[in-house]
């Protein structure tokens, strides 16, 4: 697995991409995957001639969906990137982590799904409990990162 980082919208993101050179290509970030089209740059093409159609605005906030900044270098919630059932909690308040370390594993349509912690820092607030139902968005656990 490859890393690389990405900036969107002037926020800087690592991901892990399986095979740069499959189509489509597979990226994580998060302990999300999410499929994308990469394509080369055409030198020739500056993105200021009138053949190339304007991008249309951001509808949205520049966070992937399992990452809702809730204030420039403050804490930093964890949602939950799909509806399902609270499997298991790996931590608590208080406690350190690593990028890359289980927060929270969601049950969903009979498949686990183990939310990572994309920063390092430390554990603010636990959102959940095993067992509980969540919705898309709903926040997990609340960070702040080092």
């Amino acid at each position: 697995m490859n890393r690389y980082r990405v900036t969107v919208d002037g926020r800087i993101y690592d991901v892990e991409i399986d095979d740069p050179h499959a189509r489509p290509v597979t990226a994580r970030l998060a302990g999300f995957a999410f499929s994308v089209d990469v394509e080369p740059a055409r030198e020739e093409d500056d993105g200021t001639d009138d053949t190339t159609p304007a991008l249309p605005e951001p509808s949205g906030p520049a966070t992937p969906p399992a990452v809702a900044d809730t204030g420039v270098g403050g804490p930093q919630a964890m949602t939950a990137p799909i509806p399902g059932v609270v499997a298991s909690v790996s931590v608590k308040a208080g406690q350190t982590v690593a990028r890359g370390d289980e927060l929270v594993t969601l049950d969903a349509m009979k498949m686990l799904n183990v939310i990572r912690s994309p920063w390092d820092g430390t554990v603010a607030t636990v959102h959940v409990a095993t067992g509980a139902k969540v919705v898309q968005g709903e926040p997990l656990v609340t960070f702040v990162p080092t």
